[in-house]
């Protein structure tokens, strides 16, 4: 039953961060369309794709937690639909990296564009989606949002531009919610993964407030 708990509480966070990221996604479509800036583009792209994944795999897990429907069938299709999603964060994040990229070092060159027990290992299996597929995907989130605040880094100090730093925030927050996860993963903890989902709450909402305010001083 705890598990179960712990599945619904996670699904729940993971569909309002959905809302905010597709929140987030508008607010820098919507600058976009005004200042015709380039790495807007593709923070609104890869938003786009998390908080849709996010919805999904939230909803899924929902079902599972709750106990709607067929247990073991709504078990096999929430851990395949976490994979999936797993796939669409790091396509997010890729988009992300080449957004950074493009914007640091090219950005002059041209112009761019039934009750069920659930034991710890089951947890793991449908819950935490396994050790090699979430740990290898958690580890390949880390390594591109590195990348990403390496460049950021790069970016803010040539522009100077307090909103770069204020984006940096927001994605250094993001990473520590998937070192979180990755933790939750490697000591079988269910507690430390609801964490990583409040932290990457926290950082969608720091991103989309980023947002808003930038898009109102200018």
């Amino acid at each position: 039953m705890a598990s179960l708990g712990f599945i619904a509480v996670g699904g729940a966070l993971s569909v309002v961060s959905g809302l905010i990221a597709l929140a987030v996604s508008f607010a820098a479509y919507r600058y976009l369309k005004i200042g015709d800036v380039g790495l807007l583009t593709y923070i609104s792209l890869s938003f786009t794709f998390l908080g849709v994944g996010l919805m999904l795999q939230g909803a899924m897990s929902l079902i599972l937690g709750l106990r709607l429907g067929n247990v073991y069938e709504d078990a096999r299709l929430a851990d395949f639909m976490g994979v999936t999603y797993l796939m669409v964060e790091n396509l997010a994040y890729l988009l992300l990296v080449i957004g950074y990229t493009r914007e640091t070092f090219w950005r002059g060159a041209s112009s761019l564009a039934p009750l069920i027990i659930i034991t710890p290992s089951q947890l793991r299996r449908y819950f935490l989606l396994g050790h090699l597929v979430f740990d290898a995907s958690q580890v390949l989130s880390i390594l591109l949002l590195m990348i990403i605040l390496f460049e950021g880094f790069l970016l803010s100090t040539r522009s100077g531009s307090s909103f770069s730093r204020l984006v940096l925030l927001a994605f250094t927050v993001l990473l520590l919610a998937h070192v979180t996860m990755l933790y939750a993963s490697a000591t079988m903890t269910p507690f430390y993964y609801i964490v990583g989902e409040l932290v990457q709450f926290a950082s969608f909402s720091l991103l989309l407030a980023f947002l808003i305010r930038w898009y109102r001083v200018e």
